[in-house]
């Protein structure tokens, strides 16, 4: 069963903009058959809000709405947290009421904020985990203990919440079918006149192995290495070097860009790099870009993510610096069997969101029986 002609809110701990996480994706695919609302995290915190706090909307399709709002109290500990979020919940609910909305999903991707659905009065809720929150936030436990359905992009999450009995269900990241193809009139916009480059698209911050891509970008003075993606402040030396000083020629940084758009720029690159920190529990578990990068058929490079280690026939994988290092090496002499791009191409489309769209609403309708 897909999910068609629901009224749906996603909450999300990153705002609606050009750059798109699972919650901002979601939100897109849901909004082609439903109604959406995508909910920004809030922008102030201040007393006075208590007296003016309103929902601001924005439409971004037809079907598809952002709503804003500010915080009223400032979050100085867990009593401030709670009130905060009751209050908040109590105001959200009844602007739910004067929009005429009496039936609708709950769909959470935030542990911070709005972490207690039963307070909206939702007909069912939904928590997405995608990433280790470790109950570091106060509304994470709260959220499953109130949700009616909890999803993960990895059983390796669920097994975090063992402990709350309610249904749980491995929903995984996806790829929209839009991914798949190119626009021929679009692309030009887009085209770079850097040549066989290799491509890192995300955030260029704490989380990548700066000290890897450092060592290839030394190795191989003469490809290109391109980075899409906003760069953020790092104390990190090997990251002063490549992005702040700039001191290496190869490298070439194109800032941050339009999710829709990426897909060109992987279409040019020779190949394409999930290099991510293993230090951190976090980015064990996979990449969010690894699908984006395989539905163009493109060789990735990257570490052992815990789901993709099976993906080695048609991945680029190692643990190690010099084991990375001599893959691309081998690559770079003798490049690849031409069957592994439509092997990769197919892998992904196991995951489009029509199909995990569908098996979402089966376990949605099966909730409600």
């Amino acid at each position: 069963m897909s999910i068609r002609g629901k009224i749906i809110f996603i909450t999300s701990n990153e705002p609606w903009g050009d750059i798109w996480y699972s919650k901002q994706n979601y939100a897109y695919e849901l909004s082609r058959t439903n109604t959406v609302y995508f909910v920004d995290p809030p922008t102030k915190k201040s007393l006075f809000n208590w007296f003016n706090l309103t929902f601001r909307t924005k439409s971004i399709t037809e079907n598809l709405t952002v709503i804003q709002y500010e915080h009223i109290l400032p979050y100085l500990n867990n009593t401030f947290n709670l009130l905060n979020n009751k209050l908040i919940s109590s105001r959200f609910k009844h602007w739910i009421e004067e929009q005429g909305i009496s039936d609708f999903i709950f769909w959470s991707f935030d542990p911070i904020r709005l972490y207690n659905p039963k307070l909206l009065g939702a007909k069912v809720s939904i928590f997405h985990c995608v990433d280790y929150f470790y109950f570091k936030h106060l509304g994470e436990r709260e959220l499953c203990q109130n949700s009616d359905l909890l999803f993960a992009t990895s059983q390796l999450f669920l097994d975090n919440y063992s402990e709350f009995d309610k249904p749980k269900h491995v929903v995984p990241h996806g790829i929209s079918e839009d991914e798949f193809e190119l626009e021929t009139s679009l692309g030009g916009e887009h085209q770079l006149e850097i040549k066989d480059f290799g491509l890192y698209i995300g955030v260029i911050d704490h989380r990548m192995d700066f000290e890897l891509y450092e060592k290839l970008i030394i190795e191989y003075t003469k490809v290109p290495f391109v980075f899409v993606g906003p760069v953020r402040p790092q104390k990190n030396e090997a990251f002063k070097r490549v992005f702040e000083e700039k001191k290496y020629p190869n490298v070439h940084l194109l800032g941050p860009k339009h999710f829709k758009t990426l897909k060109y720029y992987i279409a040019q690159a020779s190949f394409c790099l999930s290099l991510m920190d293993m230090n951190f529990h976090m980015n064990t578990v996979h990449h969010h870009k690894t699908l984006v990068y395989l539905c163009q058929g493109k060789p990735v490079f990257s570490f052992i993510f815990e789901e993709y280690k099976h993906l080695d026939g048609i991945m680029n994988l190692s643990n190690s610096h010099e084991g990375i290092l001599n893959k691309l090496g081998d690559y770079l002499r003798s490049g690849e069997a031409e069957s592994l791009a439509a092997d990769r191409i197919a892998y992904a489309q196991k995951f489009t969101f029509q199909n995990i769209i569908n098996s979402a609403g089966r376990i949605i309708e099966e909730f409600q029986k």
